[in-house]
């Protein structure tokens, strides 16, 4: 089920930046979210149902907004600029700057292992810019950029987390994207009042309810089976594999990538190695790709 759920979610760069041609950015965040959190809301539902638990809505407020309205936000406007290969490799640095923010924010303890690991991560990224700015121009520079906007977005939206760590996850995964699809309704309105695209591939149509239905729906409900027979730092390993598929896929599909990248590529691979070494430790379950 791991492997499945990672698969899903690494191919969401290249069925991004399909669907992106066939609806903008805002309104595809929107649409995105919405189904999302239309297939967990009877499951999470039932699930608060039979718990009895009381939803924390102001902390769910908060992440949803950072954690799925400004995250999809930039994805995709990231997207839209640069290529899926190029914005896998940024999305790579994930674990290192997470851990970075929590560090410097909540105040974590770091050994020097896990600084060397995110300082090798944040080389690799500033070298992916680098070949970007030299061989895809500046629009895929930008691009990067944004991105790399997810991965701080990311980064604070698990650090605060921890404040609903006690919570059932599928109650507060469906509660997110309900508050994030709530937050984008304006910006989606507003778009639409500004553009003229029109649905008109049934493609388009198959990518987008892919997004939705399985990579912010299925996906993540089989994230959370399979957490049921696997420790939480266990099956985080797995998310290492999302960059890859990403990367892969772009490639496949005619995404190109310089030597350059390929290198800042492989120096962020290895800081994750070297963050993600070392003694367990107690934490939060990632709710990667709400």
């Amino acid at each position: 089920m791991l492997l499945v759920t990672m698969a899903i979610w690494g191919s969401t760069f290249v069925v991004t930046k399909f669907a992106i041609q066939a609806l903008p950015p805002l309104q595809l965040a929107f649409v995105r979210v919405s189904l999302g959190a239309l297939v967990l809301a009877p499951f999470g539902w039932m699930r608060s149902r039979s718990s009895n638990m009381q939803i924390p809505w102001r902390s769910i407020g908060l992440l949803g907004a950072i954690g799925v309205a400004l995250y999809y936000i930039a994805f995709n406007y990231a997207l839209s600029l640069t290529s899926a290969a190029q914005g896998a490799l940024v999305q790579s640095c994930i674990p290192a700057v997470t851990a970075l923010i929590a560090v410097i924010w909540l105040g974590e303890q770091a050994p020097t292992r896990r600084w060397i690991g995110i300082g090798l991560s944040v080389a690799g990224v500033i070298i992916v810019f680098a070949g970007a700015a030299t061989d895809a121009g500046r629009g895929s520079s930008y691009g990067n950029l944004l991105m790399f906007g997810t991965v701080i977005a990311w980064g604070v939206y698990t650090s605060l987390a921890k404040r609903v760590a006690h919570c059932d996850t599928l109650v507060v995964t469906a509660a997110l994207l309900g508050v994030g699809a709530f937050l984008l309704l304006p910006f989606a309105m507003w778009e639409y009042g500004h553009t003229a695209r029109t649905l008109s591939d049934p493609s388009a149509w198959f990518a987008i309810v892919y997004l939705g239905c399985g990579a912010s729906g299925l996906a993540y409900l089989l994230y959370n089976l399979a957490l049921r027979d696997m420790d939480a730092n266990q099956a985080g390993t797995y998310t290492n594999l999302i960059p890859v598929v990403g990367v892969i896929t772009g490639v496949l599909l005619g995404d190109s990538l310089s030597g350059v990248q390929l290198i800042g590529g492989a120096l962020v691979a290895v800081g994750v190695a070297v963050t993600s070494t070392g003694p367990p430790q107690r934490t939060l379950s990632s709710q990667r790709d709400a």
